[in-house]
């Protein structure tokens, strides 16, 4: 039984059965990578981050719409302006959709009849394009099938419509990047059989390495899958794909390595298990060394704050299964077949010089400073001009296809072009915010934000569309105050006039003339009176008279006479009686005249002073008027002047109707929060977006400062703020990540070589090619795509391809340096002439493995496969040059120093 196990053992069965259960587990206990992937896409940053302390905020919104994402369905009609007719049919398609709000989990909808006051955000200014504002809950299904529902179910006829929002367009770049990344994965395992069979022309040595990687490859996903999910581990969009690069690059690496090994030995050694076992006892100390070092470098990167760089730990985990992988499959069938795993091409490995690159070693060494200006020649102008562009909008890696994608574009054309990346501000306060005291503080704010470059509108509950709404603003009402004013100048001109008017009416000298008319008649009267008496004494005198005459008369006369005198007697009878009748009316007259005479005088007096109260009332008015006029002077000044642009709401008009729904549209529920929505001019960009992003923030907090809002939570959120951070977490972390690598190889290289001087060559050779193959890359891309920025993946994607290679190539260095028992100047041509035999399946490598992503015509990939080829094509032209040129320099520059020493000592 010992016998069996020993011999199952010494034949490698156990690793075998070993391998097999690990692969099988891994596919059966690996999650689903297409939804991690989509979870991914969602950058998570800190609790203390500002979209972390936005999403706090928003899930105490109320209304059932905390978790929510907002999406916006786009109406467009490309030959004009929307018609009446077609606005029906879209007003009975969002009717449809309100009836079924559950189905498509729809928790608030916000139409152009929802939001009078913020219509002019909802339609453009050519009436082409209408929005509806969704805000739907993802979690109660997969965005993407909301997507799709919603899709079909806003179609209407005769218009183009969209569901989009930033949102969904990176759900949309993460199922391209998951099947981009399956379609680089199966391209970069069918190169890895191509390398190996092309490299030995064997068809088993391709088979044997396949299973090697596919094994690796499997375990490690599975590994690192399980991390994400149990563990919450960091895991990237891009993560599978880089497992897949790293295995398969250092795996084709370390297998053609270990294959051109065994090979040589079964030249010497014929038993087949003892040529591997000294094969691999040879090849484990430059493996090990190499997958420890990696492993170790890339796993420091979790604790990086910034999940596309910390994910990448899960290729550290992948070199150190690929290292056991490597070093215990291959074995097995290698002992089992031995030199039949290289069939058909068994033949012993031809060793071929190259002969460009034993020139330029030997160029360099003739003349070092010659080879080192040439390095420098190649290299300098691009490194000079060295200026990176990154891009960080999802739209730069999608094409128009996609309806998400167009629905953005349709807003950055009929609206602004920030207008498919709003951002959002929540203000939360610790009380209501429905008083004017509130509000007018948030309609200075927006009014601020406004003002600033490169915005170009700003929506809050006091400007729903992005305008003020005049009614609610002193300047208004001063307008109605002005009004009110003028028409009671112009009363009161009225006022004084008929006052003046009625002065001039009570005529004093005419009631005076009246007066001594009445006088004149009182003595007429009394005259009247007089002579009156003065009759009646002389009738009485005649009438005695006359009866003394009779009696002296004749007797003939006598009678005649008497009935005379009868007569006249009778008549002064009369007129004595009509006499006193008319001396009675005279003295009543006269009575009454005094009577009347005394009331003018009192009515004289009382006008008299009747025309002084006038006079004063007149000057008074007069005063008062000049009054108001200089009131309505200040209050018409004060309407043109800034002061009176201030929101200033009534206790009337914060009951209005309108007010209330925009209220409902802005605040929360309990009214102690609120959104302003940000629209930028332009869409994201590298060079604007953080510094803006930046002063936004600081314009809230100087805004804020000294106000009834100085203690309010502010938070900001939206893709500008996303891709801000995503830029400042990407230059940090990968600044940290590139130190970590720099100071992981030179130390391994120093340790290995016994050195410092050669390692750091090695390390500045390859620093020199990296910036010279991105630049390179960045003018071949600029000069026949039109493209200037990469997308801000590819460096951390080609970090992954260079850290493999370059790491192997300068340990392989240090590895010679340190067996080679050669001074460092005689050990420059030899090691370089080996180096330079390994150099064809290297470059092999690493061309077919750029050729190998670029398969799925993604631009990410491009880029890396570009920046991967030009970098190590210039690694490997500058090499020999800077290694043979400063190597000598450094031996015989000191030599000649001491020679000229001690020439001078002796003369």
């Amino acid at each position: 039984m010992k016998e069996a196990i020993h011999k199952l053992h010494k034949n490698r069965i156990f690793s075998l059965i070993f391998w097999l259960i690990l692969v099988f587990v891994a596919i059966i206990q690996t999650p689903n990578i297409n939804t991690l992937t989509e979870n991914a896409s969602n950058i998570t940053y800190g609790s203390k981050s500002q979209p972390a302390k936005a999403e706090a905020i928003k899930n105490r919104w109320g209304y059932q719409l905390n978790n929510t994402t907002g999406v916006t369905i786009v109406y467009n009609n490309p030959n004009g302006a929307i018609k009446a007719k077609q606005q029906a049919q879209i007003d009975k398609t969002i009717q449809k959709l309100q009836k079924n709000k559950s189905y498509y989990s729809v928790k608030k909808i916000t139409t152009t009849k929802t939001d009078l006051a913020g219509k002019g955000q909802l339609v453009s200014e050519d009436k082409s394009t209408e929005l509806v504002e969704l805000d739907i809950d993802p979690q109660s299904n997969n965005l993407t099938i909301l997507t799709n529902q919603l899709v079909n179910q806003a179609k209407v006829k005769g218009l183009k419509s969209y569901v989009t929002s930033p949102e969904i367009v990176r759900n949309t770049q993460s199922q391209k990047v998951a099947a981009i990344n399956d379609l680089i994965t199966i391209a970069l395992f069918i190169v890895a059989v191509l390398v190996v069979g092309i490299y030995f022309r064997s068809i088993l040595a391709a088979f044997v390495s396949l299973i090697t990687l596919f094994s690796s490859y499997v375990v490690s996903l599975g590994t690192v899958t399980n991390l994400t999910t149990r563990l919450n581990a960091p895991f990237s969009v891009y993560t599978p794909l880089e497992i897949a690069i790293a295995t398969i690059v250092m795996g084709l690496i370390w297998n053609i390595y270990l294959f051109r090994r065994i090979k040589n030995t079964l030249i010497l050694q014929n038993e087949s298990a003892a040529a591997t076992r000294q094969t691999i006892k040879a090849s484990r100390f430059p493996i090990t060394m190499t997958g420890l070092l990696l492993a170790a470098a890339f796993g420091i990167l979790i604790l990086v704050n910034f999940s596309p760089i910390s994910s990448l730990y899960a290729v550290g985990i992948s070199y150190l299964i690929l290292m056991l992988a490597v070093l215990t499959i291959n074995p097995i069938f290698t002992s089992a077949l031995g030199e039949s795993v290289f069939w058909p091409n068994v033949k012993p490995e031809k060793h071929r010089q190259p002969g460009v690159w034993n020139r330029i070693v030997s160029f360099s060494l003739w003349q070092p400073l010659a080879g080192l200006l040439m390095a420098i020649y190649l290299t300098f102008p691009f490194i000079y001009n060295f200026r990176p562009s990154l891009s960080y909008t999802p739209l730069s890696t999608l094409t128009a296809n996609d309806q998400a994608v167009q629905g953005a574009e349709v807003l950055q054309t009929h609206f602004a072009e920030g207008k498919a990346t709003p951002v959002t501000i929540y203000l939360e306060n610790d009380k209501a915010l429905n008083k004017e005291k509130y509000l007018q503080q948030i309609d200075a704010l927006t009014t601020k934000l406004q003002s600033m470059k490169g915005v170009n509108s700003v929506y809050s509950v006091t400007q729903p569309s992005g305008m003020p709404i005049s009614k609610y603003y002193v300047t208004n009402q001063l307008g109605d105050i002005q009004s009110d004013v003028k028409s009671a100048i112009s009363k009161l001109t009225r006022v004084s006039t008929g006052i003046a008017s009625n002065r001039r009416n009570i005529n004093i000298e005419q009631l005076k003339k009246q007066v001594n008319y009445l006088k004149t008649l009182t003595n007429k009267s009394d005259k009247i009176n007089s002579k009156s008496t003065d009759i009646q004494k002389q009738v009485s005198d005649a009438s005695n008279n006359a009866s003394v005459n009779q009696q002296s008369s004749a007797n003939s006369k006598v009678k005649k006479y008497e009935q005379q005198l009868d007569k006249l007697n009778s008549q002064l009878d009369t007129t004595s009686t009509d006499m006193d009748a008319l001396i009675n009316q005279a003295n009543n007259m006269q009575m009454y005249s005094q009577t009347i005479y005394n009331n003018m005088q009192t009515y004289n007096e009382a006008l008299q002073k009747v025309k002084s109260d006038l006079k004063s009332l007149q000057l008074q008015v007069k005063n008062v008027q000049r009054g108001l006029n200089n009131v309505y002077d200040y209050l018409a000044a004060l309407q043109k002047s800034t002061a009176s642009d201030v929101y200033y709401i009534t206790n009337a008009q914060l009951e209005d109707t309108d007010f209330l729904q925009t209220m409902y549209n802005y605040t929360s529920q309990n009214q102690k929060i609120t959104a302003l929505q940000v629209i930028f001019n332009n869409a994201p960009n590298s060079s604007d977006t953080p510094k803006q992003v930046k002063l936004l923030q600081e314009q809230i907090k100087t805004q804020l400062q000294g106000t009834t809002l100085k203690n309010t939570d502010v938070a900001v959120t939206g893709e500008p703020v996303y891709q801000a951070l995503e830029q400042s977490h990407l230059q940090r972390g990968f600044l940290i990540m590139a130190t970590v690598m720099i100071v992981a190889i030179a130390l391994a290289a120093f340790i290995l070589s016994r050195a410092i001087l050669q390692p750091f060559y090695w390390l500045i050779a390859l620093i020199m090619s990296v910036i010279t193959g991105t630049q390179l890359t960045y003018l071949a891309l600029d000069y026949v795509a039109n493209i200037s920025a990469f997308d801000w993946q590819v460096p951390i994607l080609a970090m992954v391809v260079i850290t493999a290679v370059g790491a192997w190539q300068i340990i392989s260095l240090g590895l010679s340096m340190r067996y080679t028992r050669l001074n460092s100047l005689d050990w420059i041509r030899p090691s370089m002439a080996s180096y330079g035999q390994v150099l064809r399946y290297v470059l092999l490598v690493v061309i077919l493995i750029s050729l190998a992503l670029t398969y799925g015509s993604s631009m990410v990939m491009i880029e890396t496969a570009m920046i991967s080829g030009f970098t190590f094509i210039i690694y490997y032209l500058i090499l020999p040059m800077i290694v043979s040129s400063l190597g000598k320099m450094a031996v015989t520059v000191p030599d000649k120093t001491k020679l000229l020493k001690k020439h001078t000592d002796d003369e």
